[in-house]
């Protein structure tokens, strides 16, 4: 019983929000990328808050975005 107390707490863990003006400040530290990257990756998006995940994938699909000439 304690496993699936375990086990539902790393789930919600993964679905922690937290505000896009903290991910941007700590962007080196949690992504490993400077704040403007993830500014630049969050352009256009409407949401005030999201996971650690959620920014990782803004970030990754941000990174390898063609560049128009």
């Amino acid at each position: 019983m304690n496993e699936n107390k375990k086990q539902n707490a790393v789930k919600k863990e993964g679905s922690v929000l937290f505000d896009t003006a903290d991910l941007t400040k700590h962007a080196k530290e949690l992504f490993g990328v400077k704040p403007e990257i993830l500014q630049g990756a969050l352009f256009g998006v409407d949401q005030k808050q999201m996971t650690k995940a959620q920014a990782q994938t803004y970030i990754q699909t941000f990174l390898t975005k063609e560049v128009m000439q």
